[in-house]
């Protein structure tokens, strides 16, 4: 029995000698032929130096112009320079179906618009600006909340009267970056309506078989009317734009770009300008600073083939 125990003694000690020294290899523990240790074992992502690739972003910026109802500044003049075509066919006509305009303006704005965006104090229109990860969803407020209020919907070719109580409208953006160096943006309306409820709703899950967890959030009804979805390509250059066909009553468009006043003469006409601009990829340096701009590579001209003809 000593024997026994004496060699797996031995054998444990050879064991746990050989798990140290593999670790100390994976550590950069270990001697190399060479006499250089690796200072970091992430080195090899993103470049030679440990340099990592900047996360993509987006940067939105949003401005609301309020003017009287049916101001011909944002209810004529500035679409007369804004591209409609700009949404896709189907998207573009059942925009239009439920009241809402939205295009893009390439260029110089209007000198209509600019004047109104430079106002003088207290007129004057400040933008706000997100910085956000691509993909992710920003949602804008445009119509504060209305005790009541009904929807006349027109959704695939079918109009369907909805009634809503505490009612607010928002556009949710999601921005992605696209080919050289615009950004796609897809805009969805949605109307936030009834009472304040608490929900869990599920976090995202965990690696291998951990419990699922849990958020409490505190949140009205949203219907997302995905129906009613554009999509844009915007450049560097261009504004996108977001109105109403005031005309039509009960409509989505009115609901969400018009609100009534006190007296009849007090109701106001909105409209929405957004900018959107990509980050300049580039790498970020294991002290946290940013280089240059990654450049894409241009592919090498094709070599003339030469002529073996005799002559």
């Amino acid at each position: 029995m000593r024997a026994f125990r004496g060699r797996s003694g031995v054998t444990r000690r050879a064991a746990l000698g050989g798990l140290a020294l593999g670790l100390a290899g994976a550590c950069g523990c270990n001697a190399r032929k060479d006499g250089i240790r690796p200072d970091n074992l992430l080195g090899g992502f993103g470049s030679n130096r440990g340099e990592m690739i900047e996360p993509k972003r987006v940067t939105l910026r949003m401005a609301i112009l309020s003017r009287p109802f049916r101001d011909p500044t944002i209810n004529d003049t500035v679409w007369r320079s804004v591209d409609e075509q700009a949404v896709a066919p189907a998207e573009r006509q059942a925009l239009q179906a439920n009241g809402v305009r939205i295009g893009r303006i390439t260029g110089d704005l209007p000198r209509e618009l600019e004047a109104l965006l430079n106002a003088p104090p207290p007129n004057k229109v400040e933008p706000v600006t997100f910085l956000v990860p691509e993909s992710t969803q920003e949602l804008f407020t445009l119509a504060e909340p209305l005790d009541q209020v009904s929807l006349l919907l027109n959704l695939a070719g079918r109009v369907t009267g909805k009634d809503y109580s505490q009612a607010s409208g928002f556009y949710r953006v999601t921005p992605e970056h696209h080919d050289a160096g615009s950004v796609a943006l897809r805009l969805t309306p949605e109307v936030h309506h009834g009472q304040v409820q608490t929900s869990y709703q599920p976090l995202q899950p965990g690696p291998g078989y951990s419990p699922q967890e849990f958020k409490i959030a505190n949140g009205q009804q949203q219907d997302a009317l995905s129906d009613l979805t554009a999509n844009l390509v915007v450049e560097p250059n261009q504004t996108v734009v977001l109105g109403c066909h005031p005309d039509q009553e009960r409509s989505l468009g009115a609901f969400l770009f018009t609100a009534s006043g006190d007296q009849p003469d007090q109701r106001t006409q909105r409209m929405v300008l957004i900018w959107a601009d990509r980050n300049q990829m580039g790498v970020i340096d294991e002290r946290g600073r940013k280089t240059a701009p990654l450049e894409p590579v241009a592919e090498a001209a094709p070599t003339p083939a030469r002529d073996e003809s005799p002559r």
